[in-house]
């Protein structure tokens, strides 16, 4: 409720990228509901996953046709909690006073995808430097000119890092992705079921055992 005076349904920002007059900054989040039916676009269970495929499709060329694509960064990134597994321990990073308070020990949570699309992002590279959610803080932070707002995002490598601005490439490729909607819970689906593990397996034994039946690489 706090933010609903500055929020807009996700339509406005469709209309505001086809005129240019986006804000400075705007964050774009899926549909959260129908998350039981399979019919969100969030990729979070029980989503179908090209729901959310569709989503940042739609997002990605409604940016990339704008007028205003020659000056925009799009950052798509997701959320860092849920439980999913990750074989990395979480980081250690500074923590805000009012963090430690309530019990963080600052710890930055579980690594996630993150992508940055624009004229100015570097083609086919990988940052490597390590970011956080804050990151993006940080960015918006020096493109304006402004304070940090605590030593979390204070102290963030900026994602301005993986920017070039000598030499922007303003072609973005055309994508042909299947706009749905698409629908159902989302249940075993696998030929066979899903392998759940026993007492003395680790979930990590189970994506072994599935690559090894369904032939996927492990990276």
């Amino acid at each position: 409720m706090k933010y609903l005076g500055i929020s807009r349904p996700y339509s406005e920002f469709l209309t505001l990228c086809a005129t240019g007059l986006l804000p400075q900054v705007s964050y774009i989040d899926p549909r959260f509901v129908d998350e039981g039916s399979g019919t969100s676009n969030d990729d979070h269970p029980h989503a179908d996953i090209r729901n959310g495929e569709a989503f940042l499709n739609q997002v990605y060329s409604a940016i990339t046709k704008s007028p205003a694509w020659q000056s925009t960064v799009l950052i798509i990134t997701f959320d860092e909690w849920g439980g999913f597994f990750d074989h990395v321990p979480p980081p250690l990073g500074p923590v805000p006073s009012t963090d430690a308070a309530l019990g963080s020990d600052g710890r930055l949570g579980f690594r996630v995808p993150a992508l940055i699309i624009s004229p100015f992002a570097r083609r086919r590279s990988i940052a490597r430097t390590r970011s956080d959610h804050t990151s993006v803080l940080k960015l918006i932070e020096w493109r304006w000119n402004l304070a940090p707002l605590t030593v979390r995002d204070a102290s963030a490598n900026s994602l301005a890092a993986a920017l070039e601005f000598n030499e922007p490439h303003l072609h973005a490729p055309v994508y042909n992705v299947p706009i749905g909607p698409f629908g159902g819970a989302c249940t075993s689906g696998l030929p066979g079921g899903l392998p759940q593990p026993n007492s003395e397996e680790t979930e990590w034994t189970v994506v072994q055992k599935l690559a090894q039946q369904y032939g996927f690489p492990i990276l």
